[in-house]
């Protein structure tokens, strides 16, 4: 195993495995109260081996010692097998629920089915329980969770704060869509920062494009940067972000005036806290 997996500790919550980086100077600082990234893997980190969910942003920037020493938190990072959704919470797939989509998501669902993935079942709902535990355990700010995935992990950092938007200070969702039955009026105060690859072949840049516009509409807390020529791996460009190249057609959108404008992406991770 890679040394740097080795300061993530291996537990279990149940039968949901997960692993759990404290910060750097914990020791030194007794009473100090940290924040904590909520991190959810994509479709590649599903298992219960407890190690495909580390995923690259958990090595480099998340597990650096400079990064750690400069924005010391805690880092939570959970393992389904299923997918990042809320018990009962999608509508009953019939064909009158499908018709009634727009046809973005009318083309994802029918790709979903096709494939035989079972859309009703997922273990958020799950992993809130063990965040529960773990802001019960440990020295955690409750006033800076953050939460972040990519690919099933962008599409459940938009289900989580759907779900509980007080809980969280701040998300980043990547190369992941809004799904269809969620309420976006219930997010318009939630600090967002949005990435896509417009070249993504796997999750079509369309579906982050349609929440941008509800929320664009809703004068959210809401900025998307879209990366012109990148599949789908905005993550690796997202959550290295240090600001806008028009050149390369890397370019951030804003949904209202109440949005942070600072431009690298940690700096302004760091700096959200909820209320």
């Amino acid at each position: 195993m890679n040394n740097w997996m080795d300061i993530y500790e291996k537990r279990n919550y149940g039968n949901m495995p997960y692993r759990l980086l404290r910060p750097i100077d914990i020791a030194d600082h007794p009473d100090k109260a940290y924040p904590l990234i909520f991190s959810l893997h994509g479709a590649g980190g599903k298992g219960t081996d407890n190690i495909k969910n580390l995923r690259h942003w958990n090595e480099s920037p998340l597990a650096d010692e400079t990064h750690r020493r400069k924005y010391p938190c805690f880092v939570l990072a959970p393992q389904t097998p299923l997918r990042w959704l809320m018990p009962n919470s999608m509508p009953e797939v019939t064909q009158e629920y499908i018709d009634s989509l727009s046809g973005i998501w009318q083309t994802r669902v029918k790709r979903l089915l096709a494939r035989g993935d079972d859309l009703s079942v997922g273990d958020l709902g799950k992993a809130f329980d063990l965040l529960d535990t773990i802001c019960d355990e440990f020295p955690i700010d409750q006033d800076r969770i953050y939460v972040l995935g990519h690919s099933m992990g962008g599409f459940g950092t938009w289900n989580a704060i759907c779900a509980q938007p007080d809980r969280f200070a701040a998300a980043m969702p990547s190369a992941g869509g809004c799904e269809p039955w969620n309420d976006m009026s219930r997010i318009v105060e939630v600090p967002i920062w949005t990435f896509h690859g417009d070249a993504d072949a796997t999750v079509p840049v369309d579906l982050t494009q349609d929440a941008f516009r509800q929320l664009d509409a809703l004068n959210a807390n809401t900025k998307y940067t879209e990366l012109k020529d990148v599949g789908h791996n905005a993550s690796a460009y997202g959550f290295a972000y240090t600001g806008d190249d028009p050149q390369r057609g890397f370019i951030t959108h804003f949904a209202s005036d109440q949005c942070d404008k600072t431009e690298d992406v940690w700096d302004w991770l760091f700096t959200q806290k909820r209320g």
